[in-house]
């Protein structure tokens, strides 16, 4: 999906913002494979407007590099003003605009299905990662589509998820062919909305790139549904979401991934 040819960056940080409790789990959970004092460069790559770039730079007091294919998209992140440990570039995953060997963490949030080549960018993540970096990457896959919980709601949504998301040994493959080994992968679960009624609210902005996809008079249909079963719902039933969280860690390989020779 082509963001800058679409009105979700307005509306991103509005529908798809975590609180700072969702934030800690997943920076905890980071840090149960990948210790603090071993990382001094990240690379948020795929990081839209920024909702993890700051959080991940201060846990790890480390510089970050936000990287996006979307110039709206960045144009959000920069109008944040993150300080000076924490820039961004405009670029994509299969040509990362850093030098080899000048990170110790990529990280990417729900961007592998998103991913037209992920061979490629598997392997510009081993190529600009150091020795023992790590590739944390936090995203939902095949068998867990009945966990996202509104996408049953929206149809059209599901045979979305259904087309692009891929199995977790489909990830694991990926990044094992590039020259990585997988450290961990596990689920982690966390709140989405601290009710169905702010579920709503959040979906109503559009931000999902599953919900983009579908014509307006299904997502005004499935948003009523959604709607109608929050008025049923117990006001204090949060609702929440599976995520797979893989840890790839970059051991050598015999012959080097390409140069290209970017300046840092």
């Amino acid at each position: 999906m082509d963001y800058d040819k679409t009105s979700i960056p307005e509306s991103y940080d509005r529908g798809r913002s975590y609180s700072p409790e969702v934030l800690r789990i997943w920076l905890e959970a980071l840090s149960d494979y990948v210790a603090r004092d071993a990382v001094r460069d990240i690379v948020d790559l795929g990081c839209g407007t920024g909702r993890f770039s700051a959080p991940l730079a201060d846990h790890f007091d480390a510089h970050l590099v936000g990287v996006d294919p979307s110039e709206k998209m960045l144009k959000r992140a920069r109008e944040k003003r993150f300080g000076s440990r924490v820039t961004f570039r405009q670029g994509g995953g299969e040509a990362l605009p850093l030098k080899d060997r000048s990170a110790d963490m990529v990280f990417m949030s729900m961007v592998f299905h998103h991913l037209r080549e992920p061979e490629r960018v598997a392997r510009e993540c081993y190529r600009v990662l150091r020795p023992d970096g790590h590739v944390c990457l936090r995203n939902g896959t095949a068998e867990e589509i009945a966990s996202f919980p509104y996408l049953r709601f929206f149809p059209g949504a599901i045979e979305n998820a259904e087309t692009r998301l891929v199995s977790g040994e489909g990830i694991k493959a990926v990044f094992a062919a590039a020259g990585f080994e997988t450290a961990a992968h596990r689920i982690v679960v966390h709140q989405e909305a601290p009710s169905w009624e702010a579920l709503v609210e959040k979906l109503s902005h559009r931000a999902d790139s599953f919900l983009a996809g579908l014509s307006d008079a299904d997502f005004q249909s499935g948003l009523s549904a959604l709607r109608a079963h929050a008025a049923r719902a117990d006001p204090g039933e949060s609702v929440t979401a599976n995520i797979n969280l893989f840890v790839f860690r970059r051991s050598e390989m015999q012959t080097a991934p390409i140069t290209h020779g970017w300046s840092r």
